[in-house]
């Protein structure tokens, strides 16, 4: 009689890490496209409430601004400092600028890093149409 023998064969556990291999390399870049996703969608909350704070200081003063002091509402950077003057608010994934012309710059910061297939992008919001746009063609496909 021959002893019955426990556990896996190499074959059986080389298929299995092959499975699990083919698995991850399809999961992974549709993870960091969800992620990167996520920060578009805070990048938009971002652009309606200065929308709205803009259309509001274009009622009450007849244009919109590029200063953030002069807008009714306020925004803090990670540090808990308030966006003022003219420069760029610094947020997590992104800075953004206004321009008196009432566009809205959302420039992608380096860190934490964009998935390889997007890089180094500008989301681009103009208030007067609605448009949102990207300097990145695949920005423009899977983001926006």
């Amino acid at each position: 009689m021959d002893p019955k023998k426990d556990g896996f064969t190499l074959i059986e556990l080389l298929v299995v890490v092959l499975i699990i291999g083919i698995l991850a390399s399809a999961a992974i870049p549709q993870y960091f496209k969800v992620v990167e996703r996520t920060r578009v969608a805070e990048a938009k909350s971002m652009f309606a409430s200065v929308k709205a704070s803009q259309s509001r200081a274009m009622a009450k003063n007849g244009v919109y601004t590029n200063n953030w002091d002069l807008l009714d509402i306020t925004f803090q950077d990670p540090s808990g400092n308030t966006c003022a003057g003219t420069a760029e608010c610094e947020q997590r994934a992104f800075s953004y600028s206004l321009d008196d012309d009432g566009t809205i710059y959302a420039v992608r910061k380096a860190a934490p890093a964009a998935p390889a297939a997007y890089g180094q992008y500008v989301i681009i919001h103009d208030i007067n149409t609605g448009e949102l746009s990207c300097t990145q063609a695949n920005c423009v496909l899977d983001l926006i």
